[in-house]
């Protein structure tokens, strides 16, 4: 079985949730495992990405920057 770590830089809490709650129904759908790792800024999740590379098949890293 597949797993895909998302990552989601909740700064933006509501649209983050959205976005996190539609990748992981579309996931299950597929019958792919996943991980949601929360981060406080999109600025983190190059760390995370590096921190979990050897564990996962795959990696969804979700926010959301407004100018």
């Amino acid at each position: 079985m597949k797993k895909i770590l998302i990552v989601n830089a909740n700064y933006y809490k509501k649209i983050s949730a959205n976005l996190v709650f539609s990748a992981n129904k579309k996931l299950k759908e597929h019958k792919i495992k996943t991980k949601i790792v929360e981060v406080p800024g999109v600025f983190e999740i190059p760390f995370i990405l590096s921190k979990y590379i050897k564990k996962y098949d795959a990696f969804l890293a979700l926010g959301c920057v407004i100018k």
